[in-house]
Protein backbone atom coordinates (compact mmCIF):
# COMPACT_ATOMS: atom_id res chain seq x y z
CA UNK A 1 0.00 0.00 0.00
CA UNK A 2 1.66 3.59 -0.95
CA UNK A 3 1.67 6.27 1.79
CA UNK A 4 -1.51 8.44 0.17
CA UNK A 5 -3.24 4.73 0.37
CA UNK A 6 -2.09 4.71 4.29
CA UNK A 7 -3.08 8.15 4.95
CA UNK A 8 -6.36 8.17 3.44
CA UNK A 9 -7.33 5.25 5.29
CA UNK A 10 -5.78 6.44 8.60
CA UNK A 11 -8.41 9.92 8.57
CA UNK A 12 -11.42 7.35 7.62
CA UNK A 13 -10.49 5.52 10.69
CA UNK A 14 -9.74 8.63 12.70
CA UNK A 15 -13.23 10.85 11.56
CA UNK A 16 -15.36 7.34 12.50
CA UNK A 17 -13.18 6.77 15.96
CA UNK A 18 -12.54 9.67 16.98
CA UNK A 19 -8.84 8.38 17.78
CA UNK A 20 -6.45 5.68 16.66
CA UNK A 21 -3.50 4.28 18.41
CA UNK A 22 -0.45 3.21 16.44
CA UNK A 23 -0.32 -0.43 17.07
CA UNK A 24 -3.84 -0.52 15.87
CA UNK A 25 -3.00 1.45 12.78
CA UNK A 26 0.06 -0.78 12.38
CA UNK A 27 -1.89 -3.86 12.65
CA UNK A 28 -4.59 -2.87 9.99
CA UNK A 29 -2.13 -1.15 7.77
CA UNK A 30 0.23 -4.64 7.93
CA UNK A 31 3.06 -2.21 8.31
CA UNK A 32 5.77 -1.90 11.70
CA UNK A 33 4.82 1.14 13.64
CA UNK A 34 7.73 3.86 12.53
CA UNK A 35 5.34 3.85 9.50
CA UNK A 36 2.80 4.42 10.86
CA UNK A 37 4.52 7.52 13.24
CA UNK A 38 5.90 8.89 10.10
CA UNK A 39 2.18 8.60 8.64
CA UNK A 40 0.61 10.40 11.64
CA UNK A 41 3.74 13.36 11.87
CA UNK A 42 3.06 14.06 7.94
CA UNK A 43 -0.75 14.41 8.26
CA UNK A 44 -0.05 16.56 11.81
CA UNK A 45 1.67 18.84 9.51
CA UNK A 46 -0.77 19.50 7.18
CA UNK A 47 -3.37 19.87 9.99
CA UNK A 48 -5.48 16.89 9.53
CA UNK A 49 -4.91 15.41 13.14
CA UNK A 50 -3.56 15.78 16.70
CA UNK A 51 -0.60 13.40 17.70
CA UNK A 52 -1.00 11.94 21.92
CA UNK A 53 1.37 9.33 23.01
CA UNK A 54 0.48 6.54 21.51
CA UNK A 55 -1.54 7.71 18.80
CA UNK A 56 -3.77 10.54 17.74
CA UNK A 57 -6.78 12.27 17.85
CA UNK A 58 -9.13 14.05 15.43
CA UNK A 59 -8.60 17.41 15.45
CA UNK A 60 -10.47 18.86 18.54
CA UNK A 61 -13.18 21.96 17.95
CA UNK A 62 -11.85 25.04 20.30
CA UNK A 63 -13.10 25.30 23.97
CA UNK A 64 -14.89 28.82 24.47
CA UNK A 65 -14.32 29.77 27.92
CA UNK A 66 -17.42 31.45 28.53
CA UNK A 67 -18.95 33.03 32.73
CA UNK A 68 -21.13 30.67 34.36
CA UNK A 69 -23.99 32.72 33.75
CA UNK A 70 -23.44 32.53 30.48
CA UNK A 71 -23.49 28.79 30.70
CA UNK A 72 -26.53 28.67 32.15
CA UNK A 73 -28.45 29.68 29.20
CA UNK A 74 -26.87 27.04 26.53
CA UNK A 75 -28.16 23.29 25.74
CA UNK A 76 -30.56 24.26 29.07
CA UNK A 77 -32.98 21.62 28.36
CA UNK A 78 -29.96 18.72 27.85
CA UNK A 79 -28.22 20.15 31.49
CA UNK A 80 -32.38 19.56 32.90
CA UNK A 81 -32.80 16.22 31.66
CA UNK A 82 -28.85 14.95 32.53
CA UNK A 83 -29.56 16.90 35.96
CA UNK A 84 -32.57 14.47 36.75
CA UNK A 85 -30.56 11.87 35.58
CA UNK A 86 -27.52 12.17 38.14
CA UNK A 87 -30.08 12.79 41.04
CA UNK A 88 -31.68 9.68 40.81
CA UNK A 89 -28.72 7.73 41.02
CA UNK A 90 -28.27 9.82 44.23
CA UNK A 91 -29.44 7.66 47.25
CA UNK A 92 -31.03 8.05 50.42
CA UNK A 93 -28.45 8.97 53.44
CA UNK A 94 -25.60 9.36 50.83
CA UNK A 95 -22.74 11.73 50.86
CA UNK A 96 -22.21 13.16 47.31
CA UNK A 97 -19.97 15.72 46.05
CA UNK A 98 -21.22 18.23 43.18
CA UNK A 99 -18.88 20.96 41.08
CA UNK A 100 -19.61 24.68 40.56
CA UNK A 101 -21.36 24.11 36.75
CA UNK A 102 -23.97 24.82 35.48
CA UNK A 103 -25.19 21.07 34.68
CA UNK A 104 -24.13 20.48 38.62
CA UNK A 105 -26.83 23.14 39.47
CA UNK A 106 -29.39 21.48 37.94
CA UNK A 107 -28.41 18.85 40.00
CA UNK A 108 -28.55 20.79 42.82
CA UNK A 109 -32.26 21.99 41.92
CA UNK A 110 -33.12 18.21 41.23
CA UNK A 111 -32.32 17.44 44.38
CA UNK A 112 -35.78 19.08 46.06
CA UNK A 113 -37.62 16.35 47.14
CA UNK A 114 -34.27 14.21 48.73
CA UNK A 115 -34.31 13.23 52.01
CA UNK A 116 -30.98 13.33 54.09
CA UNK A 117 -28.46 13.78 51.87
CA UNK A 118 -25.12 15.54 52.48
CA UNK A 119 -23.83 17.50 49.51
CA UNK A 120 -19.96 18.75 49.84
CA UNK A 121 -19.57 21.57 47.17
CA UNK A 122 -17.33 24.36 46.25
CA UNK A 123 -19.62 26.02 44.30
CA UNK A 124 -21.25 29.40 45.51
CA UNK A 125 -24.46 28.86 43.23
CA UNK A 126 -24.76 25.46 43.71
CA UNK A 127 -24.55 25.37 47.83
CA UNK A 128 -27.08 29.00 47.48
CA UNK A 129 -29.70 26.39 45.57
CA UNK A 130 -29.18 23.67 47.80
CA UNK A 131 -29.70 25.90 51.06
CA UNK A 132 -33.41 26.38 50.36
CA UNK A 133 -33.81 22.50 50.99
CA UNK A 134 -33.94 21.56 54.68
CA UNK A 135 -33.96 17.64 54.23
CA UNK A 136 -30.11 18.30 52.60
CA UNK A 137 -27.20 19.14 54.57
CA UNK A 138 -25.29 21.31 52.27
CA UNK A 139 -21.72 21.37 53.33
CA UNK A 140 -19.90 24.73 51.45
CA UNK A 141 -15.48 24.15 51.19
CA UNK A 142 -13.74 27.66 50.83
CA UNK A 143 -11.18 29.07 49.22
CA UNK A 144 -10.45 32.07 46.81
CA UNK A 145 -13.48 33.25 44.82
CA UNK A 146 -13.71 33.12 41.08
CA UNK A 147 -14.69 36.67 39.54
CA UNK A 148 -17.05 34.73 36.88
CA UNK A 149 -17.57 31.00 37.88
CA UNK A 150 -18.61 31.15 41.28
CA UNK A 151 -16.07 28.74 42.54
CA UNK A 152 -13.83 28.71 45.39
CA UNK A 153 -10.66 27.19 44.84
CA UNK A 154 -6.82 27.14 46.18
CA UNK A 155 -4.46 25.22 48.46
CA UNK A 156 -7.05 25.11 51.08
CA UNK A 157 -10.07 24.26 48.83
CA UNK A 158 -7.69 21.23 47.96
CA UNK A 159 -6.85 20.33 51.15
CA UNK A 160 -10.49 20.48 52.40
CA UNK A 161 -11.50 18.10 49.55
CA UNK A 162 -8.64 15.00 50.66
CA UNK A 163 -10.12 14.84 54.09
CA UNK A 164 -14.07 14.50 52.19
CA UNK A 165 -15.34 10.46 51.77
CA UNK A 166 -18.12 10.56 49.48
CA UNK A 167 -20.00 7.73 47.63
CA UNK A 168 -19.97 9.47 44.27
CA UNK A 169 -18.81 12.48 42.77
CA UNK A 170 -20.44 14.39 40.12
CA UNK A 171 -18.25 16.05 37.66
CA UNK A 172 -18.69 18.94 35.46
CA UNK A 173 -17.15 18.24 32.19
CA UNK A 174 -15.98 21.18 29.81
CA UNK A 175 -14.47 18.99 27.41
CA UNK A 176 -13.69 15.61 26.20
CA UNK A 177 -12.08 13.96 23.91
CA UNK A 178 -11.49 10.36 22.86
CA UNK A 179 -7.72 9.23 23.12
CA UNK A 180 -6.99 12.31 24.96
CA UNK A 181 -9.63 12.17 27.97
CA UNK A 182 -10.83 15.29 29.61
CA UNK A 183 -9.72 18.57 29.72
CA UNK A 184 -10.48 22.28 30.81
CA UNK A 185 -10.07 25.73 30.15
CA UNK A 186 -9.38 26.75 34.03
CA UNK A 187 -6.04 25.29 35.03
CA UNK A 188 -7.15 25.59 38.56
CA UNK A 189 -9.32 22.66 37.94
CA UNK A 190 -6.89 20.25 37.51
CA UNK A 191 -5.92 19.42 41.22
CA UNK A 192 -9.64 20.23 42.20
CA UNK A 193 -11.18 17.79 39.96
CA UNK A 194 -8.43 15.31 40.83
CA UNK A 195 -8.57 15.59 44.87
CA UNK A 196 -12.65 15.67 44.54
CA UNK A 197 -12.30 11.86 42.37
CA UNK A 198 -10.09 11.05 44.95
CA UNK A 199 -12.68 11.48 48.32
CA UNK A 200 -15.71 9.35 46.54
CA UNK A 201 -16.18 5.44 45.55
CA UNK A 202 -17.86 6.47 42.29
CA UNK A 203 -17.05 9.44 39.66
CA UNK A 204 -19.82 9.89 37.42
CA UNK A 205 -19.03 12.61 34.90
CA UNK A 206 -21.77 14.98 33.57
CA UNK A 207 -21.93 16.98 30.35
CA UNK A 208 -23.74 17.77 27.35
CA UNK A 209 -23.29 16.28 23.97
CA UNK A 210 -21.41 19.52 23.04
CA UNK A 211 -18.73 19.19 25.42
CA UNK A 212 -17.48 16.05 22.77
CA UNK A 213 -14.76 16.40 20.57
CA UNK A 214 -13.12 19.27 22.10
CA UNK A 215 -9.74 19.56 24.15
CA UNK A 216 -8.84 22.09 26.77
CA UNK A 217 -5.47 23.95 27.77
CA UNK A 218 -5.33 21.35 30.79
CA UNK A 219 -5.86 17.61 31.05
CA UNK A 220 -7.71 16.72 34.23
CA UNK A 221 -7.22 13.01 33.11
CA UNK A 222 -8.24 10.30 31.02
CA UNK A 223 -11.55 8.84 30.34
CA UNK A 224 -10.96 5.90 32.81
CA UNK A 225 -11.10 7.91 36.00
CA UNK A 226 -15.03 8.02 35.34
CA UNK A 227 -16.99 5.09 36.37
CA UNK A 228 -20.28 6.11 34.59
CA UNK A 229 -20.83 9.05 32.63
CA UNK A 230 -24.39 10.67 32.02
CA UNK A 231 -24.89 12.44 28.53
CA UNK A 232 -27.69 13.54 26.42
CA UNK A 233 -27.70 11.50 22.36
CA UNK A 234 -27.12 11.67 20.15
CA UNK A 235 -23.39 10.79 20.92
CA UNK A 236 -21.06 9.07 17.46
CA UNK A 237 -20.05 5.71 17.87
CA UNK A 238 -16.76 6.27 18.31
CA UNK A 239 -17.06 8.36 21.28
CA UNK A 240 -18.77 4.94 22.63
CA UNK A 241 -16.40 2.88 21.64
CA UNK A 242 -13.72 4.44 23.47
CA UNK A 243 -16.15 5.02 27.01
CA UNK A 244 -16.68 1.14 26.51
CA UNK A 245 -12.61 0.45 26.51
CA UNK A 246 -11.76 2.48 29.08
CA UNK A 247 -14.50 0.47 31.50
CA UNK A 248 -16.44 4.00 31.34
CA UNK A 249 -20.80 3.25 31.80
CA UNK A 250 -22.83 5.42 29.01
CA UNK A 251 -26.08 6.46 30.68
CA UNK A 252 -27.51 7.95 27.39
CA UNK A 253 -30.73 10.88 28.14
CA UNK A 254 -32.74 11.59 25.09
Amino acid sequence: MLAPERRERIMHLLVKNGSVTVKELAENLDVVPITVRRDLEVLEQKNMLTRIHGGAVANPEPMVLRPLDVKETINHEAKLKIGARAAAMIEHGETIILDEGSTCIEIARALRNHRDVTVVTNGVKVAYELCAYANITTILIGGVCGQHNYVAYGHETISSFAKIRAHKYFMGIDAIQAGFGISDGDPHQVQLKQAKAASAAQVVGVADNSKTGKIGVVRVGGLDMLHALIMNQPISEGFRTALERDGVELIEVR
